[in-house]
């Protein structure tokens, strides 16, 4: 009984304050940002100084992101069911081909703005064919991004009623703390100084996206502050770290 009120809450909740839009924006974060990242940290391992445990994890938390997507991907479609669906622009849309099937979206949507950056860092010219390189750049955004992103699909039992705020991403920040103590141990001086850099372009990327969605309840939540701390308790100084608005 307790788990079919949970179910009908958690789908009203949704419904009511999650917006397909909103929920998409999370997906693509978490597809092309977190999971990547945490893929990089497996396959660099020893470049980050990781021990077996610390991979392990690793791929626990990767794991664990995998279900999310998989959550999030079932509430986009029921917030999309929710919505008035036979409108003649989507009706237009549909008859283009220019929706992706059971999307509700148009096909060219552009990426969030975090994406796009990180996919253009790790694109320069000279970083493209170094993986290393691409793989700090990953962790770089990986790291803002747990500072970022709450976990709607943590919101089950919440009553419709309220305007419940998603937690934030306290397993991963409390991994990243233990990743980047091992890595700042592991780097000199001018790869700690290119992975300060790729953090706080990650960071300005976060907080104009912030800036630029705001509306309602949103998956994002962007903490510079956390972030800074998170920072300097693993030995990477103060690092200038963009504010939102």
């Amino acid at each position: 009984m307790t788990r079919t009120l949970s179910a009908r809450a958690s789908k009203r909740s949704v419904r009511k304050f999650l917006e397909p839009s909103a929920i998409a924006e999370a997906i693509a974060i978490e597809q092309h940002i977190v999971l990547p990242g945490y893929q990089a940290l497996t396959h660099y391992s020893s470049t980050f100084g990781l021990t077996e445990d610390l991979v392990r994890e690793i791929d626990d938390a990767a794991r664990r992101h995998q279900a999310i997507v998989a959550q999030l991907r079932r509430m986009h479609a029921d917030a999309l069911a929710a919505e008035t669906v036979s409108s003649a622009q989507q009706e237009v849309l549909a008859t283009l081909g220019l929706l992706e099937p059971g999307s509700g979206e148009a096909a060219d949507a552009t990426p969030p703005r975090p994406v796009q950056v990180c996919h253009l860092i790790q694109s320069y010219p000279g970083r493209a064919g170094d993986p290393t390189s691409r793989a700090v750049v990953s962790l770089a955004f990986l790291l803002v991004a747990v500072h970022a992103l709450t976990d709607p699909t943590n919101c089950g039992t919440a009553s419709p009623a309220l305007n419940l705020v998603p937690p934030p991403l306290h397993r991963d920040r409390a991994l990243l703390e233990k990743v980047l103590t091992h890595t700042v141990a592991a780097f000199d001086a001018s790869s700690l100084s290119a992975l300060t850099g790729f953090i706080a372009d990650a960071g300005e990327s976060f907080a104009g996206w912030s800036t630029e969605t705001q509306r309602g309840l949103s998956v994002l939540r962007y903490n510079p502050h956390s972030l800074r701390t998170s920072c300097r308790s693993v030995g990477l100084g103060e690092i200038d770290v963009r504010i939102a608005g």
